[in-house]
């Protein structure tokens, strides 16, 4: 904060990114409330001093619902008082920023500077604030000479998750998130190879996609994995093997990570990926309940060396299992995938306003 001799007191508050702010007085005490929607403090900026500076005798923050940090100035004067608020865009290394200059009856605020983004009134259309140059890779498993799965009608799963990324890519993507496959076309792709397009690609989630299979044709139900060294149960052990299998076969070395990769290879940032990916899982696990069956247990946790990321909130989806006749047609339904794509939106959504990352 700062004020000058002309009456003008200018508050800055550092952003993460774009996002919709509200502006409102109250009185009896004099306050200036400024909501941010669909965000949340860090700690530092939630513990800063408070310290007064013109009209603003100090501030504080809150949060009057989960979706809305706010900050609540109060003010020194009751009477007759002028604001004008903006957002300067990141540039030259420092943040989005949100400006604030308030002026007393004699004070005259000077013309916005240039290259200020007004504050809009709602965010522009489909896209959402606290996502601002989220990136998510989708991974469709399998591809080329590996079919993965095949299903009761015949159906390879490599090209259902195919099919299944395309269409959650364009449902993520109107959103308003950036979203990147690690292949596009029916290619074989190896395991680490992926892993290593993730971090090219900068990723703030990784989401592969599988369809499973089992001698029992009764079963049915989707379910999300993390990573764990030790398998949740028996069935999941087995799972993660079959499909960690699939670079031995077509003789690709899983034995090292590609160099890039090693080299940032840190035990926190893993155990933080780890975290993160279970807070996904969460609320994948919730969503999808809406619109699928899910299998007992739905998060389970597995070593697949596809998720071995140590810095990106990872996950792999079993979309169902292809030896179910039920689910084998379900699957090559459009509409269907398309239920599944918004769940997995939906889960996205929730996931980056809860954490704030």
């Amino acid at each position: 904060m700062s004020a000058d001799a002309a009456g003008t007191t200018r508050f800055v508050a550092d952003l993460s990114g774009k996002t919709d702010v509200k502006v409102f007085r109250l009185f009896k005490p004099s306050r200036l409330v400024v909501d941010f929607k669909d965000s949340a403090f860090a700690r530092a900026a939630a513990e800063a001093p408070c310290p007064a500076a013109g009209v603003i005798q100090g501030w504080r923050t809150g949060a009057p619902d989960k979706k809305t940090a706010r900050i609540v100035l109060d003010l020194a004067a009751e009477g007759s008082i002028t604001e004008r608020h903006f957002l300067l865009p990141a540039q030259n290394g420092a943040p989005w920023r949100f400006v604030m200059d308030i002026a007393t009856r004699e004070g005259v605020l000077d013309p916005a500077p240039r290259g200020i983004v007004p504050v809009p009134k709602a965010p522009p259309a489909g896209l959402r604030p606290f996502q601002v140059r989220k990136t998510i890779v989708l991974d469709p498993g399998h591809g080329g000479q590996d079919p993965g799965a095949i299903s009761r009608s015949g159906k390879y799963e490599k090209h259902i998750t195919l099919k299944m990324a395309l269409e959650t890519k364009k449902l993520l993507e109107k959103a308003g998130y950036k979203v990147v496959l690690t292949r596009s076309k029916d290619t074989f792709v190896p395991l680490r190879e992926r892993i290593r397009r993730a971090f090219e690609a900068k990723a703030d989630l990784f989401v592969s996609l599988h369809a499973d299979s089992t001698s029992n044709r009764s079963a049915r139900g989707l379910s999300v994995y993390t990573i764990s060294e030790r398998a949740s149960d028996q069935e999941a052990a087995e799972l993660a093997e079959r499909e960690n299998k699939a670079d031995i076969l077509f003789g690709v070395d899983l034995g090292e990570y590609h160099p890039d990769v090693g080299n940032i290879l840190l035990d926190l940032s893993k155990k933080q990926a780890m975290d993160q990916s279970a807070q996904y899982a969460k609320h994948l696990v919730r969503e999808m309940r809406k619109e699928v069956a899910l299998i007992p247990n739905a998060h389970r946790f597995a070593g697949f060396v596809v998720l071995k990321s140590p810095s990106i909130p990872s996950v792999l989806v079993e979309l169902g299992y292809l030896s179910n006749a039920r689910e084998d047609k379900l699957l090559q339904k459009q509409s269907y995938r398309h239920e599944l794509g918004k769940a997995l939106l939906r889960a996205t959504d929730a996931y980056f306003k809860e954490t704030g990352y």
